[in-house]
């Protein structure tokens, strides 16, 4: 039921959701210059519908007696994340909004590990508050955006794990470095890369929660990366774009199109191809 509803109302948000549609009409083509229009209309219509599941699996997860369970029988953890979440020492998961990334952290502590993530305001102080009451509801640790910095820093220093998104845009002057993500250059935030620079042994691990048809959920095995801290923010922070773009394409109709990912054009493109909210950089 909860699955035809999903369904329905996707189509209804797609409809009443000018804006963003027009953004992810514009980002597929951007990223799939060479697909017919029926097959864009399908990632269109699948994002929305993908966006709809993961705030109403939120309700159905996070409202119901038995909350671990439920988890556990939904979104079973695979051996390969087991096996990478028993490393020694602090792990930072890294996913984009694709899939869904509310699920995927639930999975973890449904599981008996440990998990710190950022709980960004969403829609109204309520909508916030009750966001933040789902994630942390199996005991989830979780921060405000705003100063996250810094507890984010101790968990990793304690040996605990962290979950980042890596599909964030970010102003330069506010630490956001060039990136090729989905064949194009985009401003990410390098706060994973900045972790790994500073955390002796910390691993990241990059992966997505497949939202399959039954319902249930599958987690991809993580691409797991040990920078060391000689590597380079920049180096990477392409390497995390990468293995995050590789599931998108794979999966591109479980990605969030509907978002301004490339607000800011290179130094010397006209913009030409781009899509139309693209605007030339504010402090280059």
């Amino acid at each position: 039921m909860l699955l035809r509803l999903v369904r329905v109302m996707a189509v209804v948000g797609m409809c009443l959701d000018i804006k963003g549609r027009r953004f992810a009409v514009e980002n597929i083509r951007f990223v799939f210059p060479k697909l017919s229009n029926r097959r864009r209309y399908a990632i269109l219509v699948g994002c929305y519908r993908n966006f709809t599941r993961v705030l109403f699996d939120m309700f159905w997860f996070g409202g119901q007696q038995g909350g671990v369970e439920r988890i556990r029988r939904w979104a079973p953890m695979t051996s390969s994340w087991r096996t990478f979440l028993e490393l020694p020492g602090p792990k930072v998961i890294v996913t984009a909004h694709h899939g869904n990334w509310e699920i995927g952290g639930q999975m973890v502590v449904a599981n008996g590990f440990s998990l710190m993530s950022v709980g960004s305001p969403l829609g109204t102080p309520e909508t916030t508050r009750k966001l933040n009451a789902f994630r942390s509801g199996l005991g989830q640790e979780i921060v405000s955006s705003e100063g996250a910095v810094a507890p984010l820093f101790r968990a990793l220093r304690k040996g605990k794990n962290i979950a980042l998104l890596a599909d964030q845009h970010l102003w330069h002057k506010k630490g956001g470095v060039w990136t090729q993500f989905l064949g194009h250059p985009a401003q990410l935030a390098p706060t994973p890369a900045y972790f790994a620079r500073h955390v002796p042994g910390l691993r990241i691990g990059v992966a997505f929660l497949h939202a399959r048809a039954d319902g249930s959920y599958w987690p991809s095995p993580p691409t797991v990366i040990e920078p060391g801290t000689e590597a380079s923010i920049e180096g990477l922070t392409q390497q995390i774009a990468d293995a995050s773009a590789k599931l998108i394409r794979r999966y591109p109709t479980q990605w969030l199109f509907a978002y301004s990912l490339w607000r800011d054009l290179p130094k010397g493109c006209d913009g030409v191809g781009w899509p139309s909210y693209a605007r030339p950089q504010r402090n280059p």
